[in-house]
């Protein structure tokens, strides 16, 4: 018998969700006859639904939802039947869509519902909008290429399954989440899937759910020991770079170089990271920025650091006299050659050659440059044997190598020959934390060589100092400083010590912007002492120049640790 032509029983279907729910707000209980349940936010459903797909997979997740629709869909069912009687199954079909659509959950709309008693031949077609599951799938994953109104299409089979007293499966054909204007699906009594109706039963009965649940398990567990194991390592190796910024610093410190900042800190961790690995190095850098100290370091801590540290200015000399110092000569090879002269190249065989100033070789030069490195061997001025070297090659270069390349001005292939590790060093009025320190220490040496009782700098003359964007970089500073103690006749600095062109230079650091003032000026140069006699007031404030008092309320002033007692 064909009931999909039934008229809609008014008695059973005007109904509004009051009618079937049992509020009981004075005891925070809400009840479908006997059955209780509760109002729970899309999003957060949504976000259980993001959690179980993130964690279980999506092919998990799916059977998974399909199950927990199936489970809610058919105690429904059986709630309703017990409310409204369990008479006509199309009914009862039609209760379900109008109990959905109550519920917020999915606008549900029957299209076709044929059923015959008799043979339990059933095919079903629902319209649905405005599916909340679409629409959270949406907004955690945008739209697919699959259905995705997992848990509203099980609700579907496991409701039209307890209303027919036999199995049911509904299926998407087109959803909301693969930007459908609207979600459709179609449902039919078990044989009538035919060849679909195993993948149905797995999805829904299939064992081996609790067992993928177990792999996942297992496979967490793993994921957690791997991840604990490059935690470990991760402690590990950051132990190891501690130790390796300590041995840094300590060197630095031993060669009175001053690398307060962050950025020549980072340089001068790079550089003792690459040091023991034996590659190529390019240090770039304007003059005065610290190059040599940076090679100095390399070499220190490579395994080459008890072989020569060989180093020579290509600016300095003429293509051949470079030539014949890199490759050396043989007696006769040009007027004065006396005898056979070894190169640098053998000289630093078993140490580091570092080519300063790579950026003014010649480009004849730099073509047999290239066939060396590439070749590892070379041949002596006037020579007719090849020597096999392995020396390590650093280059330094103040100019822009790789638009030096790009004009024509130096060779491609030799720039990547050189530039297998680049590391730039900072120009000082990049790092102007360095240069209170860089002051005091340059201060300290200049009065000790010059035998004057200078002490300090007057936190105007420090104000200046930070100011200025010192286009000679650290070696300018060491010279204005060397300058200031020649003509001061106070055990500070002052304004007027300095030199004229840091005096009258325009204004064009962070002072010059607003950002330090006398005030910023004066609390850098107050920790700095600080830290340089370990917090001891007394003699941080005998260098300043000013009182224990007056060095006591600067602190305060500047939120400086002022709580902690004097150390005799």
């Amino acid at each position: 018998m064909d009931q999909s032509r039934m008229a809609r029983p008014p008695a059973a279907l005007d109904f509004q969700l009051a009618d079937i729910l049992e509020f009981r707000p004075d005891q925070g209980i809400i009840r479908l006859r006997d059955q209780r349940v509760f109002i729970l936010s899309a999003a957060a459903m949504g976000l259980l639904r993001k959690e179980l797909v993130d964690t279980l997979g999506v092919a998990t997740a799916r059977r998974l939802l399909l199950r927990f629709g199936y489970a809610d869909g058919y105690h429904d069912a059986l709630n309703l039947g017990d409310q409204f009687g369990r008479g006509d199954a199309i009914q009862a079909l039609r209760l379900g869509a109008l109990l959905h659509t109550l519920e917020g959950i999915v606008h549900s709309v029957p299209e076709r519902l044929d059923y015959d008693p008799a043979t339990g031949r059933f095919e079903g077609r629902f319209a649905w909008h405005r599916s909340y599951e679409a629409e959270q799938h949406i907004f955690h994953y945008g739209a697919g290429v699959e259905p995705v109104c997992w848990s509203l299409v099980g609700y579907m089979s496991g409701y039209a399954s307890a209303c027919l007293g036999q199995d049911v499966y509904f299926r998407e054909e087109e959803c909301l989440g693969q930007g459908a204007a609207r979600c459709s699906l179609i449902g039919r009594h078990a044989a009538g899937w035919r060849d679909e109706l195993e993948q149905f039963r797995f999805d829904y009965q299939g064992a081996d759910l609790r067992g993928e649940l177990e792999r996942l398990r297992v496979a967490a567990r793993r994921q957690r020991q791997e991840l604990a194991r490059r935690e470990e390592a991760l402690a590990r190796r950051e132990r190891e770079m501690d130790v390796l910024r300590a041995r840094v610093m300590r060197h630095a410190e031993a060669q009175r170089f001053i690398a307060r900042s962050a950025a020549m800190r980072d340089v001068l961790e790079l550089a003792a990271r690459v040091a023991p690995l034996d590659t190529t190095v390019l240090v770039s850098g304007e003059s005065g920025t610290g190059k040599e100290f940076v090679v100095r370091l390399i070499h220190d801590e490579s395994a080459r650091a008890a072989g020569p540290l060989v180093s020579v200015n290509c600016a300095a000399l003429t293509e051949t006299l470079l030539e014949s110092e890199l490759f050396g000569h043989v007696r006769g090879a040009f007027t004065g050659a006396v005898r056979d002269k070894a190169g640098l190249f053998e000289l630093a065989s078993h140490g580091t050659l570092f080519l300063d100033e790579i950026g003014e070789m010649a480009p004849g030069l730099q073509a047999k440059l290239l066939r060396v490195l590439q070749a590892r061997e070379i041949r002596r001025v006037g020579g007719d044997r090849t020597i096999r070297v392995n020396p390590r090659i650093v280059a330094a270069t103040n100019r822009d190598l790789r638009e030096a390349t790009t004009a024509g001005r130096f060779r491609e292939d030799l720039y990547f020959r050189l530039s297998a590790f680049v590391i730039a060093v900072p120009p000082l009025r990049d790092r102007r934390d360095d240069i209170p320190p860089l002051v005091h220490e340059f201060l300290r040496a200049a009065a000790s060589r010059m035998k004057k009782p200078v002490r300090s700098v007057s936190a105007e003359a420090m104000a200046l100092l930070l100011r200025y964007d010192w286009p000679g970089n650290v070696r300018e500073l060491e010279h204005a400083v060397e300058h200031a103690v020649i003509v001061s006749r106070r055990a500070a600095i002052s304004l007027r010590d300095l030199p004229v062109g840091v005096r009258e230079a325009p204004e064009s650091g962070p002072a010059a912007g607003g950002d330090l003032d006398l005030g910023a000026a004066q609390r850098v140069l107050i920790a700095e002492a600080l830290r340089r006699f370990h917090g001891h007031r007394r003699r941080a404030a005998e260098a300043l120049g000013i009182s224990t008092v007056t060095l006591w309320r600067r602190m305060r002033e500047h939120g400086l640790d002022h709580t902690r007692p004097d150390r005799d």
